[in-house]
């Protein structure tokens, strides 16, 4: 297994006060919500983190603020930064700052503005040269969703699992078939296999994934992390049950309405963030966030008497 290791990763959000300025305090409250849930660690700056609107300041700041949360709180937990650029150049600025900043891990999308000349020579010299690079062990985030459909092949992420700074492939594709594929072409003692969505957590796991980045492990982490520890005890039926319970829940968080839906929930059911934002992201309308708080107030229930139990 690599330095990152297996389990369940937290997307974190980037907090905003009503004017949209950072909101540290907020983002300090959620490391401590997190913090010993039974995670492995946090990502923070990934597509959650609204990273593309922060300034290259403001990003330092909430990797900071993240190294000094987790810090107080579980310094046993990793810290993941999304270190994405459309340059390698900058990539690698951007990963240099985040170590500095606390990091101990980076995750990065592939190019995609210039799609069109994204070709596999193109994407294999972008992370190579960022892998060469970077102070960090860098994680492939593929994410078709957000890179204007582009999704990189498995002849292309085998590859650059040989590198040996690329230690990681997140698949936000959805497409079990693929992790499949990775985890028969690949060393688990050379490249860590994560999930990028709860609704097929166990799917992958049981073909050979070992972790998950999970955007709403934000609401119910615990959760997350138990789907792993029953699949891990051999408690398939348990884990099949729970993994069930939580798949509407993860599509109403993450997919419904998007960042604005998962804020308007924390800030409704944990009590602290404004639900805001950076412009042209808009906050959840009250009809959207209630539809919300709906469809995932079984799980929550569930995590919370989860954890009173513990």
């Amino acid at each position: 297994m690599t330095s990152l290791g297996r389990g369940v990763f937290v997307p974190v959000p980037t907090f905003f006060k009503e004017n949209e300025d950072l909101d540290l305090a907020a983002f300090d409250q959620h490391v401590e919500y997190l913090a010993n849930s039974g995670i492995a660690g946090i990502v923070v700056l990934g597509s959650m983190g609204e990273a593309v609107n922060l300034s290259d300041e403001e990003r330092v700041q909430v990797i900071q603020q993240c190294s000094d949360s987790v810090k107080k709180y579980n310094p046993n937990l990793k810290i993941i930064a999304g270190t994405s650029s459309q340059s390698a150049r900058n990539t690698i600025t951007y990963t240099k700052q985040a170590a500095e900043a606390g990091a101990g891990f980076a995750l990065i999308l592939p190019p995609s503005f210039y799609k069109g000349s994204m070709d596999h020579d193109a994407l294999y010299q972008f992370y190579t040269t960022v892998a060469d690079q970077s102070p960090l062990p860098v994680v492939i985030y593929n994410y078709p969703g957000v890179c204007q459909g582009l999704d990189l092949s498995i002849p292309l992420l085998v590859e650059l699992s040989k590198h040996k700074n690329i230690i990681g492939v997140k698949g936000t594709d959805g497409n079990v078939g693929k992790m499949a594929n990775l985890v028969n072409k690949t060393n688990p003692e050379d490249v860590t296999l994560l999930a990028g969505s709860v609704d097929f957590f166990l799917p992958e796991l049981l073909i050979g994934a070992v972790g998950l980045i999970p955007g709403a492990g934000n609401v119910f982490p615990s959760l997350c992390a138990q789907v792993q520890a029953l699949y891990e005890s051999n408690k398939l039926q348990e884990a099949i049950a729970l993994q069930k319970k939580l798949v509407e829940a993860d599509d109403a968080l993450c997919r419904w309405h998007g960042i604005p839906g998962i804020k308007s929930f924390i800030q409704k059911r944990l009590g602290y963030g404004h639900g805001v934002c950076r412009n042209p992201l808009q906050k959840a309308s009250q009809a959207n966030a209630a539809a919300i708080e709906e469809a995932v107030d079984a799980a929550w229930l569930l995590e919370q008497k989860y954890r009173s139990s513990k």
